[in-house]
């Protein structure tokens, strides 16, 4: 039976008895069909447990594309005719997907360049294409027996062993044949060879085809001057096989020993990692190989198998080595390589090495302390390049700031508030603006794979200096007083760190902990957050003025000193200890603007608090207000008397107040 592809037409538009014949002269060709999910569907519950981040629509589009049986059963046997049957009146509506690597492989192209390079003529062409739904293309080809082709992924996929495809009477997607060719068989298709996966492999790693010249890659060793180009073609034709980093690096070793003269390890070692890591930049949606974003890649290091990789080698060889080189790269410091280090080459930006190129800084404090104000202040110092805390920037830096507890809306208000100190200077003003790139309420899971991955493209789009999380127990759902759980968190962070050369600060609460307590033991969790810091700032004491400590690594780190956050001006403002306006004095200038002829309820005297508190050049936001009041009640109630009317009014008013009680009217 000749297979039924229906050219030209789109899945939804083909009608119930043409799917069925489709799907029957599919399952006569040895297509491995399975059942997937449909637009149409309500989404199953355990589909919606597994995915509690995604909103409706990419749910939706998830669920359209996944197996609704267990699709790994039907790669080495083909379902029945009477499954097909069965699934097709169980799942009427479902879309359709075929195993690839089994009858048939397919190139999948999403982007209209990957479009263009299998069109081109760079690799053989086939007659046989389908549309996908984001508008790129399946490329069909036969199998070839003597090629095994797995399935991978690059800015080329290749859907082989282990990979499915959606096919066609799925919704949107449409077969399109060669004009004038017949495909009645797969037969009827071309293969791909060696030659073709070689370039593919070449496109995939580079982004670039020298059409003059495909040298064939193959295994066999090369001579002095191809060593290098030929070991980065294969790294990444390894790498599109899904092979992981220490089976890359032992290929690497073995294929250097067909080499005459081979090079030395370092120069392997390092042009293997060299193509490793970018190719992770590139592509770090990958969830396959090396490229696969969990605990156990990420703290994979080359010289935790060195010793493993270089027992496979020559015993005469590896005796030299032994004595020449140290497997962890260790120097003595009369080595040339101390002299060429440099200090200065690490981009300072605030402070005297406390927040600097890739560093990692603590912001601990506990609940409703501030912290989450302190970051908006340092963001907007930052990302314009101004002083903060009586420290300048190095330059304006573009600040990424993920956060969890306030929505856009209110963020928005608060993101104004902390810019409002640059609104005489539009230039500034914008700048700072354009530099910051803020979250609203983020519902992400540092130890989730896919949030992850999410939080990496972000930043690679982005591009930050700096990435501020606050606070990190929210993008956290492990142990929190498990220190091998919260290390777990932080070198997934610190992966972060390596890759996309960004500093991190992370925002935490502390613990139980004495009023007195300046050290960063006191974390919420252990100690690991204390060991993983480059620099940490601590909040402590009650507001308004509130203690800032710091401790530092790498160099003599601020002294302490107090602050408060001014609502008014937007920014938090340093105060000496002698001079600042300590919660006595503050209640002293409220009371001073009392009226002796005038009795106040809360609410009037807090208006009264602000007015009086801001011409005194004090901080005088509402919050500032509420705690004046208190404060009035705390130091002069002597001064200052009260009268509480049980449900109805507290009135505040001057002891020497000889006016008529309003709450005798009462």
């Amino acid at each position: 039976m000749p297979i039924e592809i229906k050219p030209n037409t789109v899945g939804q538009d083909i009608a119930k008895d043409e799917r069925k014949d489709m799907l029957m002269s599919y399952h006569e060709n040895f297509f491995h069909l399975i059942p997937c999910g449909s637009t149409k569907d309500v989404i199953p519950e355990y589909f919606k447990s597994r995915h509690p981040f995604e909103d409706d629509m990419v749910l939706q589009k998830r669920w359209s594309k996944t197996p609704r049986v267990k699709w790994a059963d039907y790669i080495t046997k083909q379902p029945t005719l009477n499954e097909v049957k069965q699934w097709y009146l169980q799942f009427p509506e479902c879309n359709w997907a075929a195993i690839t690597g089994v009858t048939f492989v397919v190139l999948d192209a999403d982007t209209q360049e990957a479009c263009d390079f299998c069109e081109s003529g760079q690799i053989t062409r086939t007659m046989l294409k389908q549309k996908t739904p984001r508008g790129g293309y399946h490329y069909f080809y036969a199998m070839n027996d003597d090629l095994k082709i797995r399935n991978t992924t690059g800015k080329l996929d290749i859907r082989g062993e282990g990979g499915y495809v959606m096919v066609s009477p799925s919704m949107n997607y449409k077969f399109e044949v060669v004009e004038g060719a017949v495909v009645d068989s797969l037969d009827d298709l071309p293969s791909l060879n060696s030659q073709d996966m070689n370039v593919i492999y070449d496109y995939n790693s580079t982004g670039k085809i020298n059409v003059e010249s495909k040298t064939p890659l193959t295994s066999d060793g090369v001579q002095t001057g191809m060593r290098n180009d030929t070991l980065a073609r294969l790294v990444g034709k390894w790498i599109l096989e899904g092979w992981g980093m220490r089976e890359v690096v032992i290929k690497a070793l073995d294929w250097n020993q067909t080499n005459n003269p081979p090079m030395s390890v370092q120069e392997v070692l390092n042009t293997t990692q060299s193509i490793c890591t970018g190719h992770l930049k590139r592509n770090p949606e990958d969830e396959t190989g090396i490229q696969k974003w969990n605990t156990s890649q990420w703290q994979i290091q080359l010289s935790d198998d060195l010793k493993e990789i270089m027992d496979q080698e020559d015993p005469i060889v590896k005796a030299k080595d032994e004595v020449q080189n140290d497997p962890l790269g260790l120097k003595s410091f009369n080595d040339p390589f101390w002299d060429s280090m440099d200090s200065d080459r690490i981009e300072q930006y605030w402070g005297d090495a406390f927040v600097f190129e890739q560093s990692r800084v603590l912001l601990l404090g506990k609940p409703k302390i501030g912290k989450s104000h302190w970051l908006g202040a340092f963001a907007a110092a930052a990302t314009t390049g101004t002083d903060f805390m009586g420290m300048s920037f190095s330059r304006p830096l573009k600040v990424m700031w993920l956060q969890a507890e306030i929505i856009h809306e209110f963020l928005k208000k608060r993101i104004e508030m902390y810019y409002q100190p640059f609104h005489h200077d539009p230039e500034l003003y914008n700048l700072g603006k354009s530099n910051l790139i803020a979250s609203g309420r983020l519902r992400k899971n540092i130890m989730r794979d896919s949030d992850i991955d999410a939080i990496a493209q972000s930043i690679e789009f982005h591009k930050p200096d700096l990435v501020m999380i606050d606070p990190i127990i929210n993008f956290f759902s492990g142990e929190e007083n498990s220190n091998s759980e919260i290390h777990e968190m932080l070198s997934r962070i610190d992966k972060l760190i390596e890759l996309y050369k960004v500093a991190v600060i992370i925002a935490h609460h502390t613990g139980k902990e004495r009023a007195d307590d300046l050290s960063f033991m006191s974390a919420r969790g252990g100690s690991a957050f204390a060991g993983w810091m480059d620099s940490g700032v601590k909040l402590s004491g009650k507001k308004p003025n509130v203690t800032l400590f710091y401790e530092a690594r790498n160099a003599k780190e601020p002294d302490q000193h107090l602050a408060y956050f001014d609502f008014e001006k937007g920014y938090f403002k340093v105060v000496d200890a002698q001079d600042s306006p300590d919660e006595v004095e503050i209640a002293r200038v409220v009371a001073s603007a009392m009226s002796k002829q005038k009795f106040y309820t809360r609410q009037d005297l807090e208006i009264l608090a602000r007015q009086a508190l801001k011409e005194s050049e004090m901080a005088s936001g509402e919050r500032a207000a509420r705690y004046a009041v208190s404060h009035v009640q705390k130091y002069l109630g002597e001064r200052v008397k009260t009268h509480n009317v049980p449900g109805k009014n507290t009135w505040y008013y001057l002891a020497d107040n000889e006016m008529k009680r309003p709450w005798k009217d009462d």
